[in-house]
């Protein structure tokens, strides 16, 4: 039943600790979140989001954790590649014929796994890879998880989808954490999709049955 997988609210120390992971802090709701219910238990009824069961904020961390290594070593290697082309003399003879063609200077190239300069981005811009200032909220237990952009700018807070092979590939779907909680609430109240998933409920355990469009 999804009512017995509600989690207490998260430990406040806790709370505390990650709030400060990034300069601009957390968005009040965020932290009104954790304060008032840590996430859900892993079951099948979970799904208390739309197609997503929110993470206990110790999941969260975790989570985090793990993708900021995994694209640091991904990173890396991308890295490496993107250095060993630019030496190869294929490399320098196109730079070389771009330079000929063009009457303004040739930009150089960035590194592909530039951590640093997806960061300096304003949230809700795409960075194509995992970051620290993204929050993982809540996930589908097949490697694609919602995650709260932290970045400074006017979409501070914004909430978007990552998926295990595609990235941040899509524009944020809800503005704040309050949009998605009030989606999810229009949702269960009137029955209308949110976020391409329809709400049901059998014998106590709410499910999302997806459908197409939003």
């Amino acid at each position: 039943m999804t009512a017995e997988t509600i989690r207490a609210p998260a430990p406040e120390n806790l709370v505390r600790s990650l709030e400060q992971i990034v300069p601009g802090g957390w968005p009040d709701e965020l932290s009104a979140l954790y304060r008032l219910f840590d996430g859900a238990e892993l079951s099948p009824a979970a799904n208390i989001f739309p197609r997503y069961r929110p993470l206990p904020l110790e999941e969260s961390r975790s989570l985090r954790e793990m993708m900021l290594g995994v694209w640091a070593q991904v990173g890396a290697v991308m890295n490496a590649e993107f250095e060993r082309e630019r030496i190869s003399p294929r490399y320098r003879n196109l730079r070389a014929f771009q330079a000929a063609s063009s009457s303004a200077p040739l930009p150089e190239p960035h590194k592909p796994y530039d951590p640093e300069l997806a960061e300096a981005d304003e949230a809700g811009t795409q960075a194509s890879m995992f970051i620290a200032s993204f929050l993982p909220i809540a996930d589908n237990n097949a490697g694609d998880f919602l995650f709260v952009d932290l970045r400074p700018g006017r979409q501070h807070g914004c909430v978007s989808e990552y998926f295990k092979g595609d990235a941040d590939w899509r524009p944020a779907i809800w503005p704040s954490v309050d949009a998605l909680l009030a989606d999810t609430l229009s949702s269960l109240r009137d029955g209308r999709p949110a976020f391409s998933g329809r709400s049901m409920v059998t014998c106590g355990s709410l499910r999302w049955e997806f459908v197409v469009g939003r």
